[in-house]
């Protein structure tokens, strides 16, 4: 692939979520683009295109011709995302201290601080293994109290937790969709940790390696501009030890056992757009998984 492919590809994926790009983020979320590129070359190539009328520039920012409007769209959810961002600092403190929990990041939209008006917050969350079903009630009843939680059509600005791993499930790569799968491979790029940077930086370690080779992607350490310094409080720690043994263990098993057998049949009534998995490592509940829908609109456009 040259370069010129790899610059349209990826102007061309964030176009689907009307995010324009800076030549310098281009170079930062260049796709699939093997070679060392310095930024020199990245904006004489975009003003290539731009002159073949492939591109338009427009405020320091590079679309698809005819597709200006999205600028404006970029900086009112900038505002949109800043709201967000401070929701996420506020109730982070909370999640941070539910025992278990090992990393609490935010995924998709806000995680490179695209959401909308309707938007929700996407919450992706490390558990230590063996305690997954209990940590994620105490996550869902701290956040159902304070009335953030996403349920039902209650949806815009409040927390949805769908998707929960333990430290055993770090890597992302069997989870992609073939033959190439953007979507995956942005949003493992792009999330942002607000808590446990340790097992951030070993989420990054076990993700790197596919996530190059494959889609020419590397994380930075800008996606931990909102991290919490890591601190156990004492109540957490004197919480993990109540929980942490045979008593423990007998809540884990009872929760697994009712809340397993509740999710197996409601994912029966599910149509072949879910994705939804439930293990002892990894539980992912997404009712409409879209990735294959946003790859088909993607090809189309390149």
């Amino acid at each position: 692939m040259n370069l010129k492919q790899s610059i349209h590809k990826t102007i061309a994926y964030f176009d689907l979520f009307d995010f324009p790009l800076t030549a310098e983020e281009i170079k930062e979320y260049l796709y699939n683009y093997s070679k060392p590129v310095h930024i020199k070359e990245i904006k004489g190539t975009l003003d290539e295109m731009t002159e073949e009328e492939k591109l338009e520039e427009l405020k320091d920012f590079y679309v698809l011709k005819g597709r200006g409007g999205i600028i404006e769209t970029r900086k009112t959810r900038k505002f949109i995302a800043e709201k967000f961002w401070n929701r996420t600092k506020l109730y982070g403190q909370y999640m941070r201290a539910v025992p278990f929990v090992r990393m609490v990041s935010v995924c998709n939209n806000l995680s490179y601080d695209n959401p909308n008006q309707d938007s929700d917050i996407d919450l992706f969350i490390v558990i230590k293994p063996g305690h997954m079903w209990l940590s994620r009630l105490i996550l869902t009843l701290i956040l159902q109290f304070f009335g953030v939680r996403r349920h039902g059509n209650k949806v815009t600005g409040r927390f949805c937790l769908s998707f929960f791993i333990t430290e055993n499930a770090l890597s992302m790569e069997k989870l992609q969709i073939k033959p190439e799968d953007p979507y995956l491979a942005y949003w493992t790029k792009l999330l942002s940790p607000i808590y446990g940077e340790n097992v951030y930086e070993e989420f990054k370690k076990q993700n790197e390696i596919w996530l190059e080779e494959k889609y020419g992607l590397k994380f930075s350490d800008e996606q931990k501009k909102h991290l919490y310094v890591d601190r156990v409080s004492g109540i957490k720690g004197f919480f993990e030890w109540i929980f942490g043994g045979c008593f423990g263990n007998l809540i884990e098993k009872f929760l697994k056992k009712t809340f397993k057998k509740k999710t197996l049949h409601k994912m029966k009534h599910l149509g072949p757009e879910a994705s939804v998995i439930v293990s002892d490592d990894i539980l992912k509940f997404h009712n409409h998984d879209k990735r294959r829908e946003y790859f088909e609109k993607w090809r189309k456009i390149i």
